[in-house]
């Protein structure tokens, strides 16, 4: 049975939102894939435990999230960048510098790819019109299946649509693709993640 509620995230789950990413992001393609280990890899748990942590605060301060809270449990989170609030300045990027040097000394190899990948990603942002970023969307393992994701999501994609504005995002995941095809996102370029690295799309949404 699904008795979460969906709510603004507060300031103060955030280490819960670290724990959540890790779980939910196991077996992301692209994290897989750059970041190569058994499941549950410690190393990797880790980098992306630098890299969801100020995503998710940035998304606080030049966004909004939602939060799926079972009671005091974070269930999972939608974490979107309003229009206009991208790309990153460089103060916020520099929240980021946890994660690279995490990468460099748990997976010195991977860094030259880890930075292909941001340059790729970078390079296949729109810049207009502007639009809200799904920068990222969590759902604990011991909540999928559940519709959550769903119930995440929904608040954002009525929030674009209230003001006439679209949507974009990236995914490595097949089954996310569709799902988000589903919900009214194109897929506008596809391309590698990095080289040798797993297919990622780059979707977009028109307002309903």
């Amino acid at each position: 049975m699904n008795d979460v509620r969906i709510v603004p995230l507060d300031r103060g789950d955030l280490g819960q939102v670290a724990e959540v990413s890790v779980r939910a992001f196991d077996d992301y393609p692209l994290m897989a894939e750059l970041f190569p280990g058994p499941p549950g890899d410690p190393r990797r748990a880790a980098v992306a435990r630098c890299f969801y942590t100020p995503a998710v605060a940035d998304c606080l301060e030049f966004g909004v999230v939602d939060a799926a809270m079972d009671g005091e449990r974070l269930a999972g989170y939608c974490a979107w960048i309003e229009p206009g609030a991208y790309p990153l300045s460089l103060r916020r990027n520099l929240a980021f510098l946890p994660m690279a040097r995490e990468t460099l000394r748990r997976y010195p190899r991977r860094a030259r790819r880890g930075i292909q990948s941001l340059v790729r990603l970078e390079k296949h942002h729109p810049n207009t019109p502007e639009h809200w970023y799904l920068a990222a969307i969590a759902v604990d393992p011991d909540y999928q299946g559940r519709g959550v994701g769903q119930q995440l999501i929904a608040p954002g994609l009525a929030r674009a649509d209230a003001h006439g504005q679209p949507a974009f995002l990236e995914t490595t995941r097949p089954t996310a693709r569709d799902w988000y095809e589903r919900l009214g996102f194109a897929v506008r370029t596809e391309v590698a993640a990095f080289s040798g690295g797993p297919p990622e799309w780059f979707q977009w949404r028109d307002p309903a």
